[in-house]
């Protein structure tokens, strides 16, 4: 949450209109949005601030979807997480607590699984 008392997103995609699709798609949900094209990126922008909320695509220049939310994780326990992907990935490389969005996500998904961890994170 931010100091206002907002969700806080950071979503990872090496595809800029990637992010920049999510951004216009999610433009109506309150909070703060992120985007970084990295994972090294993102935790740069998560030691900043961290986040409430990571929608992390599985592939990444540096490092992959589920290294980079591991690492968050670690920084910060109880962060909610998805993987955003084209493959569902193999039963034991997914940790249980993560919330795999296939590409491409329908919309209403998307914001479902935003606004779910935004209520879980108020509690």
């Amino acid at each position: 949450m931010t100091a206002d008392g907002k969700p806080s997103y950071l979503f990872v995609d090496e595809d800029p209109l990637q992010l920049s699709a999510l951004r216009r798609m999610l433009r109506d949900v309150p909070g703060t949005k992120r985007m970084a094209t990295s994972g090294e990126e993102a935790l740069q922008m998560a030691e900043e601030e961290p986040p409430s909320v990571v929608v992390a695509a599985y592939i990444l220049p540096g490092m992959d979807g589920l290294t980079l939310l591991a690492a968050l994780r670690a920084r910060t326990p109880g962060l909610h997480c998805a993987l955003h992907t084209t493959q569902w990935p193999a039963r034991d490389m997914l940790p249980p607590d993560i919330t795999v969005l296939l590409k491409p996500c329908p919309p209403e998904r998307m914001r479902a699984f935003l606004m779910s961890a935004a209520t879980e994170e108020e509690k």
